[in-house]
């Protein structure tokens, strides 16, 4: 009996384990699919996190776009910074909603990070769009936009204008975590790419719905699965994933087949591969 249970048994482990390897093997033979590289809050692992110099950084590295984040301050101004409180990267404290552009500027964005930078300061959206519209592409998070008066609106106004004067709509994404808000805004600004920012995933029937004004994912990695993958290009959204600082990880992603990766960091290149 236990010879027979154990040829009865044998056919089911070859195939558990001819599964593995096949399995295996069809993952390290996948295609690295190309993707556009996304600085993260700029170049942020070179320099302090949403400041020129960040940004500055980017375009020398020779990413795709900057990362970038927005809230508003006491006089309704759209500021570069993406914590709520100025403490965690400035030498100042306060909200950065109780603070005017006045008092933001007076204060040191870049010394927490290295001494170098201790002239950098906080920018408004205006200064990165005269310095870096058109030389790179631009995507633009909106931070809670639904607890700032006309953050939207706002944003969707400012983007007019510089369109006016030239700079490609095509150029500019904009993303939030705030579904509502990201509808409002590609209401009032449908020539820019909108996007949706995911913490947790979407069923079948809210990736139909929001198709109609959203055209992009930025997707957590650990949330990301080829599945995923699959069930946003049937609905043709693009894939971006956020955030990416183990280097092993940019080629996770892209056998995944997303179309962009958001890091702190450039991919390091080798001799075996090169992207783009």
């Amino acid at each position: 009996m236990r010879v027979l249970g154990f040829i009865t048994k044998r056919p089911i482990i070859l195939s558990l384990v001819l599964g593995l390897i096949v399995s295996s093997l069809s993952y390290f033979f996948q295609p690295l699919f190309p993707y556009h590289s996304i600085a993260h809050r700029g170049a942020s692992a070179y320099a302090p996190e949403n400041t020129m110099a960040s940004f500055q950084k980017a375009v020398a590295l020779g990413f795709d776009f900057i990362e970038l984040d927005i809230r508003m301050s006491k006089d309704q101004e759209l500021i570069v910074i993406h914590d709520a409180d100025v403490k965690r990267t400035t030498n100042g404290e306060g909200f950065v909603r109780d603070l005017t552009v006045d008092e933001l500027k007076q204060l040191d964005a870049g010394s927490w990070f290295h001494p170098n930078y201790s002239s950098e300061k906080i920018p408004l959206l205006s200064e990165v769009l005269d310095t870096f519209g058109g030389k790179i592409n631009l995507l633009i998070e909106m931070k809670f936009p639904e607890n700032e008066t006309n953050m939207t609106e706002k944003l969707a106004h400012t983007l007019y204008e510089y369109f006016e004067q030239g700079l490609d709509p095509s150029t500019v994404k904009v993303q939030s975590f705030h579904i509502f808000e990201i509808k409002k805004f590609h209401q009032l600004c449908p020539e820019v790419s909108a996007g949706i920012l995911l913490s947790k995933p979407l069923d079948m029937f809210h990736l139909a719905s929001y198709r109609s004004f959203a055209s992009f994912l930025a997707v957590h990695y650990r949330l990301l699965s080829k599945s995923l993958v699959n069930q946003a290009l049937f609905f043709d959204y693009e894939i971006y994933t956020w955030t990416i600082q183990d280097q092993p990880l940019f080629t996770v992603m892209q056998k995944l087949g997303v179309h962009g990766i958001i890091s702190n960091q450039e991919k390091k290149k080798t001799s075996k591969f090169t992207v783009d």
